[in-house]
């Protein structure tokens, strides 16, 4: 577990039991510091759903559209194919998330990831009425280490159950560490299928096709690379697959909707919303490496 103080926000975060780690990438928390000024930040391109628990003073959305909506108390995000506005903090905010694996929707609960992919709103609605038994256990626990012991006694039950990933989704691992046509013409063939049907297919199941999936994916690894080491911006293009720092550059006012510096900001919090979110074990040190085309995309 990970605990980070950010300007008005306390941030924490923490790896799922063994058991849900296929499913869930991180559990995290945020809370603002009451009499703080307001704090917006970017909803940034990612491939996981998420769902979230506003326990104090709501969040506000601010869309691109200039369209504004209060978070429900109970709030599933899906993949997000580009920038989707901001999430505003004022008051003593109070929010618990599950960061889940690109699949696990479907793995878990029967809900094909394309049915959320761009979508958010009331989990409820989506999920069932359970989950509203849920945040007021959630609400009543006293402490991060109290809610993510609430959650994973929610979850575990699903898991007995979890559908295999469908042909689709097993493919996707074959698209990295590049997102070049060759690429996916290979995995089309290999999947006995033209590259027009291969691609109408996976757009079908996931939400997008599949050289956008990748271009997700490299953008997350990206931020992911930066954080986690000292290397420049250049090595970070290089190493995941980005043609030259423009190319990056482009590719993160798209789906970030702001420059590479500043989205990597110390205290910046964006998905997930501790920057300290493991992806890897908290022991770990070894060299710079693109590992999260895979991890990001629930496939490790």
């Amino acid at each position: 577990m990970r605990f980070r103080v950010g300007g008005i926000m306390h941030l924490q975060s923490a790896t799922p039991d063994v058991r849900l780690a296929p499913y869930v990438r991180c559990f995290a928390q945020r809370e603002t510091v009451p009499g703080s000024a307001t704090s917006c930040q970017a909803i940034i391109g990612s491939l996981e759903q998420i769902l979230s628990f506003d326990l104090g003073d709501r969040t506000l959305m601010r869309y691109p559209t200039g369209k504004a909506a209060f978070h429900a108390r109970t709030y599933l995000m899906g993949s997000q194919r580009s920038y989707a506005g901001q999430v505003c903090l004022s008051g003593h905010v109070l929010a618990f998330g599950i960061f889940f694996r690109p699949f696990a929707t479907w793995q878990l609960f029967g809900i094909p990831p394309a049915e959320l992919a761009d979508a958010d709103g009331d989990a409820s609605g989506v999920l069932g009425s359970w989950l509203a038994e849920l945040w007021q256990k959630v609400g009543s626990a006293a402490t991060f280490s109290e809610r993510i012991r609430v959650v994973t006694e929610a979850l575990l039950p699903f898991v007995p159950s979890a559908r295999p990933l469908t042909p689709i989704m097993s493919t996707v691992r074959l698209l990295f560490p590049f997102d070049d046509t060759s690429r996916i013409t290979r995995v089309a063939r290999a999947s006995a299928m033209s590259v027009r049907s291969y691609e109408r297919r996976f757009t079908v199941e996931i939400g997008m096709p599949p050289k956008k999936f990748a271009r997700v994916a490299r953008f997350a690894t990206a931020i992911d690379l930066r954080r986690r080491s000292n290397a420049s911006w250049l090595n970070v293009a290089h190493n995941v697959g980005y043609f030259d720092q423009m190319h990056m550059v482009k590719d993160f006012q798209s789906l970030g909707g702001d420059a590479p510096g500043r989205l990597v900001l110390p205290d910046s919090d964006f998905q997930p919303w501790s920057a300290g979110a493991a992806l890897r074990g908290e022991d770990e040190r070894g060299p710079l490496r693109s590992e999260r085309f895979e991890t990001h995309a629930g496939l490790s």
